[in-house]
């Protein structure tokens, strides 16, 4: 019978783990980085997208008044609450001086809608995988109220 070694000598792997760590680290740390490079993209895209949404919306409610007497307002409504979101969601305290928001009606009652486009640019948080980027949504919402202009 042959004895068997419950307790084997284990080779001595001579630092190569140090090596294997110093190779695979900038892969780990490169896509880590591009993680988040792309996750920042994702939002920024989003928080756009959420800004355009609720200003059409909150502009959509406003009654445009008996001959469109108040589609000035509603315009400003949707702006401004375009700009207060577009605002809110920046991390990077941009004071949204390169958001450019546009509204406009399009179509007549019954079947008026209000189309609204936010656009801004997005810089990158390292750079290394995305450049600076103009991202632009559009949103379209039917008016609430549907008023036939006067004869």
């Amino acid at each position: 019978m042959s004895q068997s070694r419950p307790f084997r000598r284990h080779r001595l792997r001579g630092g190569s783990n140090a090596v294997e760590f110093a190779l695979c680290m900038p892969i780990w740390v490169a896509l880590v980085a591009a993680i988040m490079e792309f996750a920042w993209v994702y939002f920024q895209a989003s928080s756009l997208n959420a800004a355009t949404n609720l200003g059409c919306r909150a502009g959509s409610l406003i009654d445009p008044g008996e001959n469109d007497a108040n589609l000035e307002e509603l315009a400003t409504v949707a702006t401004d609450t375009m700009k207060n979101v577009l605002l809110e969601n920046s991390l990077n305290n941009d004071d949204c001086s390169t958001c450019v928001v546009t509204v406009s009606t399009v179509g007549d009652p019954p079947e008026r809608t209000l189309v609204c486009e936010a656009s801004r640019q997005v810089h990158p948080l390292i750079g290394l995988f995305v450049d600076t980027k103009t991202m632009t949504a559009t949103q379209v919402a039917r008016l609430e109220w549907q008023r036939a202009a006067a004869p």
